[in-house]
């Protein structure tokens, strides 16, 4: 396994363990529909969240939030709305934002709510 994919295995399940610490129920993990891969979809309360996680191995720039285009947020948006009928989920929708940034042996994370507002650009 190449060195970054391990890292980037190693960050989404960080970021997943923090989910799951503050009462997140994951559903899914690495959700496909087609070439298009939802990171983490997990419930908060009544909300279906679909995380996004981005990861760098250090600060700087470009910043992992800086790294969600709209071209991802659009696939973000077109996936989630295959994952809803799919699965026929009727409830309120948030998508949401994990920016993890490993500094040596430590990981930072930030967790942006509403990282992506859809019909807004």
């Amino acid at each position: 396994m190449a060195e970054s994919h391990e890292f980037g295995v190693r960050a989404e399940a960080f970021a997943a363990e923090f989910l799951v610490s503050k009462g997140y129920c994951i559903l899914h993990r690495n959700w496909r529909y087609g070439q298009k891969e939802l990171d983490i979809i997990c419930t908060d309360g009544k909300v279906l969240v679909v995380v996004e996680v981005k990861a760098r191995k250090q600060s700087g720039f470009p910043m992992p939030e800086d790294l969600l285009s709209r071209a991802k947020e659009r696939f973000i948006l077109e996936a989630s709305e295959h994952y809803l009928f799919q699965y026929g989920i009727r409830m309120p929708v948030r998508f949401d934002l994990l920016s993890v940034i490993s500094r040596g042996p430590v990981m930072d994370l930030e967790h942006l709510e509403d990282a992506i507002i859809p019909g807004v650009e």
